[in-house]
């Protein structure tokens, strides 16, 4: 499954904040740990922390914090917060790249879908992708 760039670098932020626990990390920090682009990372973080699950402070120890536990913070979340709908097939009447713009007879089955979806994505919590993460990491350093 393909997500966004958006969800993906919104994810691999927070995956750097739920290192650093209780320490602020910067939005520099985050980039060169995994080689991001900066203002990309800048405007998720502000949707981020609009969403209430990461805080931020000023200063030169300042930088963002998670706000939410981990295991309290899910994909679907995330993804509200940036503003990620890529996998949202629902048919919501307006004319989107697959929507005609009217009921068909797909949108009964595309809004269960989605329904389906929502409730899968919502059960992949933000401790679920950091323990990937790890794993993945510490295979990488043998």
């Amino acid at each position: 499954m393909a997500i966004n760039t958006r969800t993906e670098y919104a994810l691999r932020a927070l995956i750097e904040m739920v290192d650093k626990r209780e320490e602020a990390i910067s939005a520099r920090e985050i980039c060169q740990r995994q080689e991001l682009p900066k203002k990309y990372v800048e405007h998720l973080l502000s949707g981020l922390k609009g969403a209430g699950l990461i805080t931020s402070s000023p200063g030169s120890h300042g930088g963002y914090v998670l706000a939410v536990k981990p295991s309290d913070i899910n994909i679907a979340t995330v993804m509200d917060a940036v503003g990620d709908n890529s996998l949202d097939p629902a048919c919501t009447g307006g004319k989107d790249s697959f929507c005609l713009g009217s009921p068909c007879g797909l949108s009964s089955v595309f809004n269960k879908l989605s329904k389906d979806l929502r409730k899968v994505l919502s059960s992949y919590t933000l401790e679920d992708f950091h323990a990937g993460y790890t794993k993945q990491a510490s295979k990488g350093k043998k």
